[in-house]
């Protein structure tokens, strides 16, 4: 007897890693990518955030070790670049900046994202070869609904975007939804017959633009400037493949940053940063500033009691997407990616195996959310904004405190950093020790001035 067969929608990063987790547990996994892939790590239309920052935070590096042991070093032979935080990374919050310091227990990973797709496609396709589970990337072609009806999806309905537009059907045991943020599947789900899930929405209007430069002399850390209630502006400073750098820069509503070229600098120095305007004025521009204001928290509650019905599966951004400028969502794709599997292990696709799924892939972006969240909140003015509830009213209070703290505090730095950046859950903040000195002890101030070496 058969395995099963699954299709998966979406060919991208989340995409991907799914199909990599279903390896070996199906008979086939027919990847439908809306796009051609390019020959070469190149940006696509089809990932709209592609040409801007992003960070692969310890959390997702750990599971992506996990579901391909050196895939990490692969990708920093590839020219990706690891990055020990605090040591590297110096951040200035609400209440100043943080101690840089060595602390040796979280690495990220910072390169383009072209860079990054293109490595681990090409890792999941080599897997693929003595997996027992046959894969096909159909390319240039788009889900246009699902096979089934509301008890159980049985399929999916596809079309060419060629001339032709020739539309066929995709009959599978499993169909994963990883279409993305633009995800189409409550639609489909309700011309089943099926529930559309609840949403929660949290939208702070925040946009953002990143520009590449090359540095005539670059920096040795990278630098995190996080907006502030007086200042509801940011920036990120970080490297990547080829000597290059991105600076992504952010504003909420009213402060959005510039799109034009010219206009960068100014923004930056309004920042009140000397340290990284007088940089950037010794930088070579490579590209223009392209900017993103897709920015809503949005979680689709697919995990909730008969959410899903048999056959369905929703991962990452379609089922639960965060304000990209947090950098969680390759983490949280790679989570994601390793909860699947491991339900797979558990016996495949039997029975209830979709809820199980959905339910698992829902707790690995919990800390995601609520850090999300948690810092959008205060600016999520926008009608469609789900209101805050009495748990997460007090959760924002402590969480306010904690931060402050942890830009000063190594045992609470330490907890703060693994929920962060994504390697615990947030029951680490509540710790007896942690809690204490977040609760008891005055609110911290930061340094005053960014600290441009590492404490000894």
């Amino acid at each position: 007897m058969g395995k099963g067969d699954a299709v998966v929608v979406g060919g991208g990063l989340a995409g991907t890693l799914a199909a990599g987790a279903l390896l070996g547990h199906v008979d086939t996994v027919t990847l439908v990518e809306r796009d051609r892939y390019p020959d070469r790590p190149a940006f696509r239309k089809g990932v709209p955030q592609g040409r801007h920052l992003h960070v692969f935070l310890s959390g997702g590096r750990r599971a992506l070790e996990t579901l391909f042991p050196g895939l990490n070093g692969e990708l920093e032979a590839a020219g990706a670049h690891r990055l020990e935080a605090p040591r590297d990374v110096i951040t200035k919050g609400g209440n100043g900046w943080q101690r840089r310091f060595h602390e040796g227990r979280h690495a990220t990973t910072s390169c383009t994202r072209a860079l990054f797709d293109a490595t681990v496609r090409a890792r999941v396709l080599a897997e693929a070869e003595g997996s027992g589970t046959r894969v096909e990337v159909v390319q240039g072609t788009e889900a246009v609904g699902l096979l089934g009806g509301a008890d159980r999806v049985t399929g999916v309905r596809v079309r060419a975007r060629d001339a032709g537009r020739t539309e066929r059907e995709l009959p599978a045991d499993l169909v994963v939804d990883a279409s993305g943020r633009g995800s189409r599947a409550p639609k489909w789900l309700a011309e089943l017959g099926a529930p559309v899930p609840r949403e929660e929405v949290v939208d702070a209007g925040i946009g953002y633009c990143t520009q590449e430069f090359r540095p005539a002399e670059p920096m040795d850390m990278v630098m995190v400037i996080q907006p502030r209630p007086d200042c509801p502006r940011g920036a990120a400073w970080s490297p990547v493949e080829g000597g290059h750098w991105l600076l992504t820069l952010s504003g909420a509503r009213g402060h959005h940053p510039p799109t034009e070229g010219a206009e960068v600098p100014g923004f930056v120095k309004s920042l009140g940063e000397p340290a990284l305007y007088e940089h950037l004025l010794t930088c070579e521009p490579v590209s223009p500033p392209y900017g993103f204001r897709d920015t809503a928290n949005r979680r689709r509650h697919y995990d909730a009691p008969g959410g899903v019905p048999e056959g369905f599966l929703a991962v990452s951004d379609a089922a639960c997407t965060f304000n990209p400028i947090y950098g969680q969502g390759m983490a949280v794709a790679a989570l994601g990616g390793l909860a699947l599997r491991r339900c797979l292990a558990e016996g495949g696709l039997r029975p209830g195996f979709a809820a199980t799924a959905q339910r698992a892939v829902a707790r690995a972006s919990d800390t995601a959310w609520l850090t999300a969240v948690g810092a959008d909140r205060p600016y999520a003015t926008d009608p469609d904004t789900t209101p805050p509830g009495a748990a997460e009213r007090l959760r924002s209070w402590y969480f306010g405190r904690l931060a402050d703290r942890a830009a000063v505090d190594p045992v609470v730095g330490a907890a703060f950093r693994d929920v962060t950046y994504l390697a615990a859950g947030p029951s680490r903040l509540m710790s007896p020790s942690v809690a204490l000195r977040t609760v008891l002890l005055p609110r911290a101030r930061g340094l005053t001035d960014p600290p441009l070496r590492v404490e000894s």
